[in-house]
């Protein structure tokens, strides 16, 4: 039997629309399935998506999150992520990360609580429009 689709498939496919067709639909789902439409609004964006972010919107995040909790979160994350957001902050803000990320051992459930605090500040800085995931890569922000 082939699975297709699912929740992650569904998320994907509401990040990709625009913001009004995409609230239209998460309203229409939330009408039916509270629950349901609450699970694809988180899944519309993961940590790893921050690989996506600019310089700038990177900025932008960490004046909004904690740098501990961004240390603890990067525990979790591939080592993409952990290069791309270590090589685009200061120096000063990398060691501040570093301190915690190559610290001692932390329990997985407080690193995942870490990620879901800042992937709830995330998640309303793109539903604002303050960051921009553009994952195709295809075009430039400016």
């Amino acid at each position: 039997m082939i699975k297709l689709g699912g929740v992650e498939e569904a998320a994907k496919m509401l990040a990709g629309l625009g913001p009004k067709e995409r609230e239209r639909l998460l309203e229409l789902i939330a009408k039916q399935d509270p629950n349901m439409a609450e699970t694809l609004r988180q899944q519309m964006v993961t940590m790893e998506d921050l690989r996506f972010l600019t310089v700038k919107m990177i900025q932008d995040l960490l004046t909004k999150i904690d740098i501990n909790q961004l240390g603890k979160a990067l525990r979790l994350a591939s080592d993409e992520l952990r290069s791309h957001i270590l090589s685009n902050v200061s120096q000063g803000i990398r060691e501040d990360i570093e301190v915690v990320l190559l610290g001692p051992p932390i329990q997985v459930s407080d690193a995942e609580a870490a990620t879901d605090a800042i992937m709830e500040v995330v998640l309303k800085m793109v539903e604002s429009g303050e960051l921009v995931l553009n994952q195709a890569g295809s075009e430039e922000y400016v």
